[in-house]
């Protein structure tokens, strides 16, 4: 014998000896009598015998029915209870979210986000995965993941992307290195400078510019430090060591404290966009769990309010 097994002839088959005759399980499942003894036939043709003995008024099982009817019900039993779980899982979200997030992203913007969804879902429990590479997100089992873009370039990845804020790249450095600054006026001015690089740009030391008034620029500085999280080039900017160019979620605290100032007021670095990612194909936000959709949801609320308005209010400030 080849294939899967009858699933649906034994379910029937179950509700049949619970029922009594075709006619009360053709009720009890919403289909027609005819049906079910069409499904009945197709399993004891797939068997090569007989389950009931059938007269006029009376239905009876086979030595070979009774055998199989508690497997049968267990098979009965087992999908009536996974299809009602996954029915309360949609009513009430619930279960595991495996979550790959940006490191700094993940620090400074998620951790403080998070405690709120978790208070309103308390049956979702949350798995984080912080790293700034590429991840493989069907090959490490995350049902979504973070993704950081330049500009409103869409995450390379196989699935849907769905965007959840905006933020701006600002020029900074410490205080004491702007007073060395002589004459600094245009990003030209910077060229050969001592840079904080992020590694995992394209070309790290290569900065494209542009100013509130329509203005481009680039400019090329001299690597002294560069890592692949931002996080470790935030201390070697407070110490005065070069300029770098970060995202201003991540330069906020320092930036309202004065550790650093921006270099060029007027001029950012390359606009990005927040995506969350959900992996696989022909996913919709009506197909995700609804544990995904919350999470979804909630994150287009809160960081459209908090990131998104800090970048309007950034590009404000500029003009």
């Amino acid at each position: 014998m080849t294939g899967l097994p009858d699933l649906e002839g034994w379910a029937v088959f179950a509700r049949v000896a619970e029922s009594g005759s075709f006619a009360a399980a053709a009720r009890s499942l919403g289909l027609s009598a005819p049906t079910v003894s069409k499904i009945m036939a197709r399993l004891e043709h797939r068997l090569g015998t007989t389950l009931f003995q059938r007269s006029a008024r009376h239905l009876s099982l086979t030595a070979e029915g009774a055998e199989c009817l508690e497997r049968a019900r267990r098979i009965l039993s087992e999908g009536e209870g996974l299809e009602t779980e996954l029915r309360e899982g949609v009513a009430a979200p619930r279960g595991m979210i495996r979550l790959a997030v940006p490191m700094t992203f993940g620090r400074e913007v998620l951790g403080p986000v998070l405690p709120g969804f978790l208070e309103r879902y308390p049956e979702i429990t949350l798995e984080m995965d912080l790293d700034d590479g590429v991840v493989d997100l069907l090959g490490g089992r995350f049902e979504a993941a973070i993704r950081i873009t330049s500009g409103l370039l869409r995450p390379a990845v196989s699935g849907q992307a769905f965007l959840l804020c905006r933020s701006v790249t600002r020029l900074v450095c410490s205080e004491r290195f702007r007073r060395d600054l002589p004459d600094v006026a245009v990003p030209e001015d910077l060229a050969g400078r001592p840079g904080l690089l992020y590694a995992n740009a394209a070309v790290p030391d290569f900065l494209r510019l542009k100013h509130a008034d329509g203005r481009q620029a680039s400019v090329r500085l001299k690597g002294r430090v560069s890592a692949n999280s931002g996080d470790m080039l935030l201390p070697a900017i407070r110490a005065g060591l070069g300029i770098a160019l970060l995202p201003d979620f991540m330069l906020k605290p320092d930036l309202r404290e004065g550790r650093v100032v921006e270099v060029l007021p007027g001029w950012t670095g390359n606009d990005l966009s927040v995506w969350f990612i959900v992996p696989g194909c022909g996913v919709t936000r009506a197909r995700m769990s609804a544990r995904l959709r919350v999470l979804l949801a909630y994150l287009e609320r809160v960081l459209g309010e908090i990131v998104s308005q800090d970048y309007s209010a950034g590009q404000e400030k500029t003009r």
